[in-house]
């Protein structure tokens, strides 16, 4: 339950705010490294791998500020551009603050997209949509926002902008982290047909490989007794919080465990977990933060998590 502040507290708390948003702000410039991005249309994401959630794109020439430089990935400032979304419910509105303790922002409007940024009690936002319960914000300046490092160089801060590169042609493919490659004189091997930007529920599944893969990640084929749908993006690393609950014994659940949340006076079902039931047994009935390859499967109202990570959620959680 949100606990509301006085009038004269909640002013106190909003004049707080700015003040510690404004140290906030000057303290994630002051280590920055200014970069400059080689390429057209490239993706911003909200984790450094390439199945991480789509903030946005970068423009040639684009300045960008990075506070951390990678071999594969570059942590940046959220430039103007990029929004996330909160919980309604945790803004005190009209002065647009924080009004509880931990508040997650995330890349999109669920809690299954990923988390860009947590922030505390009092904390100013800038609305600038709302769709249902969750509000669309100004990413704030904390928040984590990635790109790939093979398209960023870095410059100095008098360095004058380079002149535009030229247009990709229209038939050159879907913008991505990458631009299409020229079209080699021989005749090419065939390359998977998968779109360079991952959506929420992704059209078959691609084949394996370490192109695809974030760096360090070994690609993980889906399980052979999983009757998948044709979707591309099939398999796309994902994210779910909620209680973990044993499935009942019927022949339509597709697996022995399921992640669930109360809404709307029942229990939703937001995916089904498949593994060893008795590695999760032990977390029975309890709030877990799940990680793990997202798969379609036929007869199935809500996905199945191929689980890498299972971790119980502690009893002050930040809200969603």
């Amino acid at each position: 339950m949100i606990a509301y502040p006085s009038t004269v507290f909640r002013a106190r708390t909003w004049q707080t705010a700015l003040l510690l948003a404004a140290f906030a702000a000057a303290a994630a410039r002051a280590g920055t490294t200014p970069v400059r991005v080689t390429a057209h249309n490239v993706n911003l994401r909200a984790s450094p791998n390439p199945t991480g959630d789509l903030l946005g794109q970068a423009g040639y020439g684009d300045r960008l500020s990075a506070r951390e430089l990678g071999d594969e990935w570059v942590e940046i400032e959220p430039p103007s551009s990029v929004t996330g979304w909160i919980k309604a419910e945790y803004v005190l509105r009209p002065q647009n603050t924080i009004g509880a303790n931990r508040v997650n922002v995330r890349a999109g409007s669920s809690i299954n997209y990923n988390i860009i940024d947590t922030l505390p009690l009092g904390t100013p936002v800038e609305p600038v949509g709302e769709l249902g319960e969750w509000l669309q914000i100004k990413a704030p300046p904390t928040a984590r926002v990635w790109i790939s490092r093979q398209f960023v160089d870095t410059i100095a801060d008098d360095t004058p902008a380079p002149a535009p590169a030229p247009e990709a042609p229209p038939h050159a493919g879907k913008a991505g982290d990458a631009p299409s490659a020229p079209a080699p004189a021989a005749p090419p091997a065939p390359a998977p047909a998968a779109a360079a930007t991952t959506p929420i529920v992704s059209p078959s599944v691609p084949e394996p490989d370490t192109a695809s893969a974030a760096p360090g990640e070994i690609p993980v084929p889906p399980p052979k007794d999983l009757k998948l749908v044709p979707l591309n993006g099939q398999g796309r690393l994902t994210e779910v919080e909620g209680t973990l609950r044993a499935a009942p014994l019927i022949n339509e659940a597709p697996t022995h465990y399921r992640v669930v949340r109360w809404q709307n006076n029942r229990w939703q079902i937001l995916c089904h977990v498949y593994g060893d039931a008795g590695k999760f047994r032990s977390l029975k009935d309890r709030k877990v933060r799940v990680r793990g390859r997202e798969y379609w499967i036929q007869k199935a109202a809500a996905p199945v998590l191929v689980p890498d990570r299972i971790r119980e959620i502690p009893e002050n959680p930040a809200l969603d």
